[in-house]
């Protein structure tokens, strides 16, 4: 398994624990979507400079 996919299954399942414990599932799932996307908005970005780059 991919490290990335490892990171975001420990983050998954730490949300997950929060929520037994008590947290707001909404904000959970929120904050979780969140930080998500920020890492997929900055791998598009890494690559699209990458590609650049070459040119």
């Amino acid at each position: 398994m991919p490290l990335a996919e490892l990171d975001a299954r420990a983050r998954a399942d730490a949300a997950l624990r929060r929520i037994r414990n008590g947290a707001d599932p909404a904000r959970e799932a929120f904050d979780l979507a969140n930080t998500m996307n920020d890492e997929a908005v900055g791998r598009l970005r890494d690559a699209v400079l990458r590609w650049f780059r070459r040119g």
